[in-house]
């Protein structure tokens, strides 16, 4: 499981008083509603400053896994290429320890 589907599962498990038992089940199926949905996306936008295109979920499926992809999408989307390239030039002089030091923080 990504560090985002973990986070997606916490926040559901909140929501819906139920943790998913795989990323692959469905929102509406495990119990959620629509005022449920308004606010699991006001906690993404609010945790990732990502606002998640609801067509986007519905056409992909409203899973943990789909949306955190969607968020992953959203917060990429967000940075600027000069950024991205920087960071990657920051990336590519790290060692492999440095890396996953780095990543362990995110988590």
């Amino acid at each position: 499981m990504t560090p985002t589907e973990s986070a997606v599962t916490e926040i559901w498990t909140e929501l819906l008083g139920q943790a998913p038992p795989t990323p692959h089940d469905d929102f509406f199926e495990l119990g959620g509603q629509s005022l449920t949905m308004v606010q699991f996306l006001a906690r993404v936008e609010e945790q990732y400053g990502v606002e998640l295109p609801i067509d986007v979920l519905f056409t992909s499926g409203f899973t943990v896994a789909e949306v955190a992809k969607a968020i992953d999408q959203g917060r990429l989307d967000a940075v600027g290429e000069e950024e991205l390239a920087e960071l990657l030039k920051q990336l590519e002089g790290m060692s492999d320890d440095e890396i996953s030091e780095l990543l362990s923080e995110d988590a």
